[in-house]
C-alpha cells in the first residue's frame, strides 16, 4: 500500500527557486506488488526471448489435491519444492521413452497456487517443446499431438508427489499442523493415491512467442491486480471474478465479490512466496548453461521463426514513457535539478 508514496520517499526535479517540474516516489520492488510486476516481467522476457526455441510448445497443468491445503500452508517452501520436481520427474521420465519421445525436451515451470476467489488453489503451469534433443546429438520432432498421454503422466505425477510428501515427514521435514503426526501424514498419503488428480493437457502452442507472454502473467505481481479492486470501506473490500464454473454460450461471466478486511487480508498473505523462492524455473534444453549449439536451435526453429513482436503483448500494458524532464525551468527559467527525498522520519534518525 505505500508503494509509490511519500512513505518511502523519491525525487524531485525543481529548480533553485523550488519550483517542482516532476515528481517521483519510490518503489516497494516487492514481487507480490501489483504495481512493480511491470517491469519485473519484461526483464525476464527479455532474457527468456534470448534462450526460447522456435518450435511449438505444449501446455500441462499440474494441481494437487484440496486435501493438502493444510499442510501447504505450513510447508510453502518445502511442498512448492516437492511440487516442481515430481512434474519434473513425470515429463523426463516419459520424455526418456522412445515410444513417445526419446530426447531431452525443454521446460518452462511457473506455480500458480490462487484462484479468482483468491482461495488457495497450488498448481504449477508448465511449457514443454514439441521436441527435443537427441543423446547423440539432433534435433526429434514430437510425432504426437498431444505428447504425453494422460494416464500415465498423471500417475507417474501422483506416485512421485505421494512418495516424496511421505519421506519428507518420515524425516522430520515437514512443519505438521496441531494434532498431525507422521501416522496422519501416512494415512493421507494413502488416501490421496485413490483420488483423482488432476493434470490437465491443454493447447498446443504453435508459434512460440504465445509462451512468454503467457507465463509472464504468472512471474509476479500476486494473487490480485489493481484493475479488479472495486472498493474499500472501513469492513470490506469488493473486487471483480470470473467464475470459470459458471461458463456458458457467452464465455465466462464476471462477478463481483465482497470480503471483510480480515478475510481479504488473510486469503492474499497465503499466496505470498517465502523469500528466495523460485516462482519460475527452468529444465532441461531451457536450463541455465545447457549450452545449446547453433544447428539444434537452427533444427528446432524451423516449424515457427520468432518475431520481435514477442514483447507486443506486454507493453502494451506498461506505464506510459515519462517525459523527458526539462533542463531549465519553464517558470523562472533557472537550470533544473534531480533532487532526492528521503522518507518521513529517515532525517531525524540519520541526525541521532
Amino acid at each position: 500500500m505505500r508503494c509509490r508514496t511519500v512513505d518511502l520517499g523519491g525525487h524531485w526535479s525543481e529548480c533553485e527557486n523550488g519550483h517542482v517540474i516532476t515528481r517521483h516516489y519510490n518503489a516497494c520492488r516487492n514481487r507480490s506488488c501489483p504495481r512493480c510486476a511491470y517491469h519485473r516481467r519484461m526483464k525476464w522476457l527479455e532474457r527468456q526471448a534470448r534462450l526460447l526455441l522456435g518450435c511449438a510448445h505444449h501446455h500441462v497443468i499440474f494441481t494437487v489435491p484440496h486435501e493438502l491445503n493444510q499442510l501447504w500452508r505450513h510447508n510453502y517452501r518445502v511442498l512448492g519444492a516437492l511440487l516442481f520436481e515430481s512434474a519434473r520427474q513425470a515429463i523426463f521420465t516419459l520424455a526418456a521413452d522412445p515410444k513417445y519421445l526419446g530426447a531431452i525436451p525443454g521446460v518452462l515451470m511457473a506455480l500458480h497456487t490462487w484462484g479468482q476467489q483468491l482461495f488457495l488453489h497450488p498448481h504449477v503451469h508448465t511449457v514443454i517443446t514439441a521436441g527435443g534433443a537427441r543423446l547423440g546429438g539432433g534435433w526429434i520432432v514430437a510425432r504426437r499431438r498431444a505428447l504425453f498421454p494422460f494416464k500415465p503422466l498423471q500417475i507417474l505425477f501422483r506416485e512421485t508427489f505421494c512418495h516424496g510428501l511421505l519421506r519428507l515427514a518420515q524425516h522430520g521435514r515437514l512443519r505438521l499442523p496441531q494434532g498431525w503426526d507422521t501416522a496422519r501424514v501416512k494415512q493421507l498419503c494413502r488416501d490421496l493415491r485413490q483420488r483423482h488428480w488432476n493434470v490437465e493437457v491443454r493447447e498446443r502452442y504453435e508459434n512460440p512467442t504465445a509462451v512468454l507472454n503467457y507465463l509472464g502473467r504468472y512471474l509476479s505481481g500476486g494473487p490480485i491486480s489493481e484493475t479488479r479492486l472495486l472498493a474499500m470501506d472501513e469492513e470490506s473490500v469488493c473486487f471483480r471474478y470470473k467464475d470459470n464454473r459458471s461458463e456458458g454460450l457467452g464465455g465466462v461471466p464476471l462477478k463481483v465479490m465482497r470480503l471483510s478486511r480480515r478475510e481479504f487480508v488473510r486469503r492474499v498473505l497465503q499466496h505470498v512466496p517465502p523469500r528466495g523462492f523460485h516462482m519460475v524455473r527452468e529444465y532441461g534444453l531451457y536450463r541455465r548453461g545447457a549450452g545449446l549449439s547453433t544447428e539444434l536451435r537452427d533444427e528446432a526453429s524451423k516449424v515457427v521463426p520468432l518475431h520481435p513482436e514477442v514483447l507486443l503483448a506486454l507493453t502494451r500494458r506498461l506505464p506510459p514513457v515519462e517525459t523527458v524532464i526539462p533542463t531549465h525551468c519553464p517558470i523562472c527559467g533557472k537550470p533544473v535539478f534531480l533532487r532526492s527525498r528521503p522518507r518521513p522520519g529517515e532525517v531525524q534518525a540519520r541526525a541521532a
